[in-house]
């Protein structure tokens, strides 16, 4: 009988195998840098704009609502691949007769696109060297700031992941899909508030945008941190479903 420590290490190269694949597979691909490039393109230039007219405070406050609209658009694009292109090359197939389970593949596959997305956040970090050089720095809102970002990176993954499971072979689809999925989520809660007293609280706690303010003013809640789990894990545990579902079809 194995010990737990062991199965969960076994579980966890399984995990780490699929992710290196994918993670070569992004360092390989023009895709990738086309993405990272078009996101700091456009958020450093409406980081300059910013600048250019003088900061009202020494963060990262008035930039991350472009931020986190810009990521919106560019990761569905990051995400769109990992089970559509599967599909349409017919590498799924191979990957199933490997001894992984269905949720090792979709966590390495979202690990993969994670680091990924945390390595396209590390030139903005030229933003805090000149907010340093500007004056007295904020650390406390820049720090939530990146946290914010690294949780509503995770989320945005998460759901393109899933939009990739159901949108058969067809990438162009998981990326539409996956936008809509969260332009859905993002403007949730700017129509809380005619839905009544009893449905607006429920319909505003969905909204990924509502759960990103506090990150910018410093604020660290425990509410934030659990939506944005929950987010990932409720994603990753549908992509499984569907998966293996494909599996079983198969």
């Amino acid at each position: 009988m194995s010990s737990l420590p062991g199965s969960i290490a076994r579980h966890w190269f399984g995990t780490w195998a699929v992710s290196r694949r994918e993670l070569y597979a992004y360092l390989v691909s023009p895709m990738a840098y086309a993405v990272a490039s078009v996101f700091l393109l456009v958020n450093g230039f409406i980081f300059f704009l910013i600048l250019a007219q003088g900061f009202a405070e020494a963060n990262l406050k008035a930039i991350l609502p472009t931020t986190a609209f810009l990521l919106l658009l560019v990761i569905p694009v990051l995400t769109m691949r990992l089970v559509a292109e599967e599909r349409s090359t017919g590498t799924i197939e191979l990957l199933m007769t490997f001894p992984l389970s269905d949720a090792q593949v979709v966590v390495g596959k979202f690990l993969a696109t994670l680091l990924t997305y945390a390595l396209m956040l590390v030139p903005t970090l030229a933003y805090v060297l000149i907010i340093v050089i500007y004056g007295a720095t904020e650390w406390g809102p820049i720090m939530s700031a990146y946290i914010g970002l690294l949780l509503l990176g995770g989320a945005f993954i998460s759901l393109g992941l899933f939009a990739s499971s159901l949108a058969g072979r067809n990438q162009i689809v998981a990326a539409i899909l996956g936008i809509g999925l969260l332009l859905m989520l993002w403007v949730l809660g700017s129509g809380a508030s005619v839905l009544g007293p009893r449905l607006s609280p429920i319909v505003g706690y969905l909204s990924l945008a509502e759960h990103f303010q506090n990150f910018g003013l410093g604020v660290l809640e425990v509410k934030d941190i659990v939506y944005y789990l929950s987010v990932m894990a409720g994603c990753l545990f549908l992509t499984t479903r569907v998966v293996e579902s494909g599996r079983w079809r198969a």
